[in-house]
């Protein structure tokens, strides 16, 4: 009986363990798409146009100044992330980026978010590997984010 009973309670804790991982996928996927949405308000209001550069393993809003791409490290709201230890990103743009701009450029954003409210459509994926735990973000070229 009390074998059955640890087997029982070992089986609910694996499983419990897996539904907090989704759980965590989920609100970092939420807070990404809160960002981006943050950031695609501040590039209308602001009149310039801001970028994120996804890596496996974080993400980073960047700005234009002196013909370069920067971080938003001064920025708190917008300050560069890294996601929680075996979360990963994996990022896929709908359409080809700007001459010149390759996406897996270390340095350089992938997504561009106008100030006329416009961005790069793209599809980028939360998930842990080796697991069904995952989340979708999709962006729209008229700037609309969707969360599956």
């Amino acid at each position: 009986m009390l074998v059955i009973v640890g087997i029982v309670i070992g089986f609910m804790t694996l499983s419990s363990g897996g539904d907090r991982r989704a759980e965590e996928i989920q609100r970092e996927a939420a807070r990404l798409v809160a960002l981006l949405q943050l950031a695609s308000d501040e590039a209308v209001m602001r009149s310039e146009q801001l970028a994120l550069r996804v890596g496996e393993k974080g993400y980073a809003f960047m700005i234009r100044q002196n013909h370069q791409w920067v971080a938003l490290d001064d920025d708190r709201p917008l300050r560069p992330r890294t996601l929680p230890a075996g979360i990963e990103l994996d990022l896929e743009l709908e359409e080809n980026p700007p001459p010149g701009l390759s996406a897996k450029d270390a340095e350089q954003p992938q997504v561009f978010l106008l100030s006329s409210g416009e961005m790069t459509p793209f599809v980028l994926t939360l998930s842990v590997p080796d697991t069904q735990d995952s989340a979708r973000i999709k962006g729209t070229l008229l700037g609309r984010l969707e969360l599956d």
